[in-house]
């Protein structure tokens, strides 16, 4: 009886340690309920919150679109605090459609993107942190979690922007990729002692984990010795 309540506690220490790995490295921020405007800017993402996960951000907003204007779906990823400075030259992502005047394009209908924000450009940015202008589309929140860099952006014309907002192009025709293609791995970026960074990628807590069974292990050991 002793081992089963021993192994019961060190299964429920790794399950409660694994829910606070998910919970200290991934967050989810609430945006926009309305739409910001013609080229107008919502709500942001803080930089404290980036700051948190630690490192490089991962970034997947959920939001709307909608035909106010009938011209384009666009969303700039911006520093609000410093004049409203787009940081397309810093981001990455690998399903990353993007203008040249650093706008990412987005097609009618679709409710996602996703793009990696590195760690020097949210160092960078002010309080207020990671700001959007949009043209009819509304934001209306951000996952963000432990990232590393992706594939740059494909970056398309003002006409080949058209036909990719309105659905008059695909993804597979407009860049020769598949839609589906799977994002780049995420890695836990190194150390200047060169071991591997831990605080941005959970790894403190598996290892924890992993000393939690080990306990438990040496713990079933003696007791079958004691008997």
């Amino acid at each position: 009886m002793k081992i089963k309540k021993i192994i019961a506690a060190a299964a429920a220490a790794a399950i409660a340690l694994s829910a606070m790995a998910v919970s200290a490295f991934a967050a989810t921020i609430e945006l926009d309920s309305e739409y910001a405007g013609s080229w107008g800017a919502g709500k942001c993402i803080p930089k404290a919150d980036l700051a948190a996960i630690g490192g490089d951000v991962k970034v997947v907003l959920t939001y709307e679109t909608r035909t106010l204007l009938p011209d384009q779906f666009l969303i700039a990823p911006m520093d609000y605090d410093n004049g409203w400075t787009r940081i397309n030259a810093d981001i990455t992502g690998d399903k990353l459609v993007m203008k040249a005047d650093g706008f990412i394009s987005i097609q009618e209908g679709s409710t996602t993107c996703e793009f990696v924000v590195p760690a020097a450009t949210i160092e960078a940015m002010g309080d207020s942190g990671l700001g959007f202008q949009v043209q009819n589309v509304t934001i209306k929140s951000a996952e963000i979690t432990a990232g590393s860099p992706q594939a740059a952006p494909f970056i398309i014309s003002d006409e080949q922007n058209e036909d990719y907002n309105f659905n008059r192009i695909s993804y597979e025709e407009l860049t020769g990729k598949t839609a589906d293609a799977a994002p780049a791995a995420d890695a836990a970026p190194a150390t200047d002692s060169g071991e591997t960074a831990t605080a941005a990628t959970g790894n403190t807590s598996a290892a924890v984990m992993v000393s939690v069974m080990a306990v438990a292990g040496m713990a079933i050991l003696t007791s079958k010795k004691r008997k």
